[in-house]
């Protein structure tokens, strides 16, 4: 009898054990297909990330460049008031002859 009562406890051991393994292994399974969902998510962003940095780099060139002929303009402006300056200003008299 306590021999029967062995034998039963070592098969429901190893019952458990596959239910426990296999309980397991789908949850292993599912998260696999998550991390392959997520994935297929992360590309696109990592994609975008990459071209908003290239269009960020784009734009500070940009912006250097438009700072750069903002003051070349603004020395031409300068340089046409001076102009206008100097316009204004009366002749010079003649000197006089003794």
């Amino acid at each position: 009898m306590e021999g029967g009562k062995f034998i039963i406890a070592i098969l429901l051991a190893i019952v458990l054990s596959g239910a426990s393994y296999y309980l397991n292994s789908k949850d292993i399974d599912a998260l696999q297909a998550q991390v392959v969902s997520l994935q297929a998510k992360l590309a696109p962003i990592q994609t975008n990330a990459v071209n908003a940095g290239a269009l960020a780099n784009a734009a500070k060139a940009a912006a250097d460049s438009a700072k750069a002929d903002a003051a070349k303009a603004n020395d031409a402006v300068t340089q046409l008031n001076q102009t206008v300056a100097d316009l204004q200003k009366p002749a010079p008299a003649a000197a006089k002859k003794k």
